[in-house]
């Protein structure tokens, strides 16, 4: 198995993937916080509850590394390199426990350093503005865990369902489109019902202030579960079919 991961990275060190991805990935939520922190009055942010409404999208970069998990499944069937490894491996499901281990690592890595970098971006602006972020709640520097949790499990579930569909195209437009209509349809309007689904459970474990989401721990169970029928459902078809 370590043979199988050191290769997934060798691949991805050899594209132009990490180099095309992760910086969006930071641009992204760091853009998306600053503009909360400026939305907002001045002195908001000195308080628990501001400072939680400005960092709760720190994790809009996950994303880009859903996306990017996508590639890694679905980008070898693309470019017709699935054969070769396939008959380096025959154990299917040992060439996708790699690829969704290396998504998962690099999606909390980046949801880590994206997060700290939004920490470190809201509280230059509201420095700025003449207040201070409350570096002091805890709410804060949950967004760190928070934030590298989401964004590994969304970088699996990519991969599993890249495992899936293998179009990458198709997988990648299906997914936005779900949850761009689909899931914020749900969440905003009918918390009940969204708040289960994958989106709502990553806004509850960012701990955004909409009513009717789950505890950041149950989002996180339910995020799991999500991710882990994907990826089994991703080694069940790839092993029933033809290269």
């Amino acid at each position: 198995m370590t043979a199988l991961i050191a290769a997934e990275w060798l691949k991805l060190r050899t594209t132009r993937l990490l180099v095309a991805t992760l910086p969006i990935a930071a641009v992204l939520s760091v853009a998306a916080v600053t503009g909360m922190a400026l939305s907002g009055h001045s002195d908001e942010a000195a308080t628990a509850e501001g400072a939680q409404r400005i960092l709760s999208v720190a994790g809009a970069g996950a994303i880009v590394l859903l996306i990017v998990g996508i590639l890694i499944s679905a980008g070898e069937h693309r470019h017709g390199t699935v054969t070769d490894t396939y008959l380096t491996t025959p154990q299917r499901q040992r060439v996708l426990t790699a690829k969704f281990l290396v998504a998962g690592s690099l999606g909390v890595v980046s949801g880590f350093t994206t997060a700290a970098a939004c920490v470190l971006a809201a509280y230059g602006i509201t420095e700025g503005r003449g207040s201070a972020l409350l570096l002091d709640s805890g709410g804060v520097w949950l967004t760190l865990p928070g934030t590298a949790v989401y964004t590994g499990l969304f970088a699996v579930l990519g991969a599993a369902i890249g495992a899936i569909a293998r179009n990458q195209v198709v997988a990648i437009a299906i997914t936005l489109g779900w949850i761009a209509i689909v899931e914020h349809t749900l969440v905003n309007l009918i918390p009940t019902a969204g708040r289960w689904l994958p989106v709502g459970a990553g806004q509850a474990i960012l701990r955004t202030p909409i009513d009717g989401l789950l505890s950041p721990p149950a989002a996180v169970a339910v995020l799991t579960a999500y991710t882990a029928l994907a990826a089994t459902a991703g080694v069940m078809i790839e092993r029933s079919r033809d290269a």
